[in-house]
């Protein structure tokens, strides 16, 4: 078996989760990672298949098992190593929404060599005065140097943040 990665974006309407899912199951894959979410209408699916498939013969076999939702359907090869990334931090930004915030703290933290393991942006607030709050899931061997990137982007960019270690004890 090997993995593949497989995309799939459109207009959000129910069943698109199981319709991918279904054809995945059928042809024998094993869904073994995943990330879905809705952003302004629009649904997106990114799954990690273990299968005996051909990407593009499963692409086919997707795109026609879903055809009623009219998806953007991609598969690649993703037999590369698992990276074992744990998060080790977790930032919080907040502040007026203005464009450069992503930029400019993702820029901080590949300065500090920092690995983004997971990111979430959401504009919240009035209308009239938006909050832009982003939350990102981190790994970093070296926490005093992402502590002080972060600092200097989030002031560059007139933006609050809280950095904390994750407290990586299970019960």
């Amino acid at each position: 078996m090997h993995e593949l990665a497989v995309t799939a974006i459109g207009k959000d309407r129910p069943g698109i989760v199981a319709a991918v899912t279904k054809v995945l199951h059928e042809r024998g894959g094993n869904l073994e990672d995943s990330a879905m979410t809705i952003l302004g209408g629009q649904f997106a699916i990114v799954l990690l298949v273990a299968t005996e498939d051909d990407p593009e013969e499963l692409r086919q076999a997707v795109r026609s098992a879903t055809a009623e939702f009219d998806l953007t359907v991609s598969i690649c090869r993703a037999d590369a190593a698992r990276a074992d990334a744990e998060p080790t931090h977790l930032l919080s930004v907040y502040g007026a929404d203005r464009p450069g915030i992503v930029a400019g703290v993702t820029g901080a933290l590949a300065e500090a060599g920092a690995n983004v393991i997971d990111l979430e942006t959401q504009v919240i607030g009035a209308e009239a005065e938006p909050v832009y709050a982003m939350l990102i899931e981190l790994a970093t061997d070296a926490p005093d140097a992402v502590t002080d990137a972060v600092a200097r982007a989030c002031a560059a960019l007139g933006v609050d943040h809280t950095l904390r270690a994750v407290d990586t004890e299970t019960y």
